[in-house]
């Protein structure tokens, strides 16, 4: 059987809207002043300017290093301007995460914790913060059957982790919040 090959203008498997890539589609043609089908790198960052992304210099330079890996030279074409913006939209995705991953393991330090994540927190403390510090409503015993953690009195880090993650990145967010609030009162 053989396989259809795919619309030119199909970017199946990325993260964009339509709505991106016709912004994208627009703003490219408007920087392809000569209507050569092609961008160069160093207008890179005018065009994510323009869909309204303003990475700074240090993305950018990633972008240009990834778009000349990909098209072999310091050119691009609009299909390939399209896949840098998801890639884009990956690397600020991991920063993100990175940024979050951090936020968890100084709340640990805060609360009991070493920096290399060895060391625990303890249950207890957990609790007089959440209940008595704040008084919050939280059943902390339900937040750590839906994390999956079975623990009396100490969480190390991946506990402490699972524990935070349990209920999504704003719940983690908003306790990450509390408890360095309390650790530092």
């Amino acid at each position: 059987m053989k396989k259809s090959a795919p619309r030119k203008d199909s970017f199946q498997g990325l993260d964009l809207s339509q709505e991106e890539i016709d912004l994208m589609r627009e703003q490219f043609h408007q920087l392809d002043k000569n209507k050569a089908g092609f961008l160069s790198t160093l207008d890179l960052g005018s065009l994510f300017d323009k869909v309204g992304e303003f990475p700074n210099k240090e993305k950018i330079a990633q972008l240009v290093a990834w778009v000349e890996d990909k098209s072999g030279s310091k050119r691009f074409d609009f299909n390939l301007a399209v896949r840098a913006w998801s890639h884009l939209k990956e690397l600020n995705l991991k920063d993100e995460e990175d940024e979050f991953d951090l936020d968890i393991l100084n709340t640990f330090v805060a609360m009991g914790g070493n920096i290399d994540k060895t060391g625990v927190v303890k249950k207890q403390k957990l609790v007089e913060i959440i209940r008595d510090q704040f008084g919050l409503t939280i059943d902390i015993e339900t937040m750590f059957e839906e994390a999956g953690i079975d623990v009396d009195d100490d969480l190390n880090f991946y506990d402490f982790t699972c524990l935070l993650e349990s209920g999504g990145s704003q719940r983690a967010s908003r306790i990450c919040s509390i408890f360095s609030q309390a650790s530092n009162a």
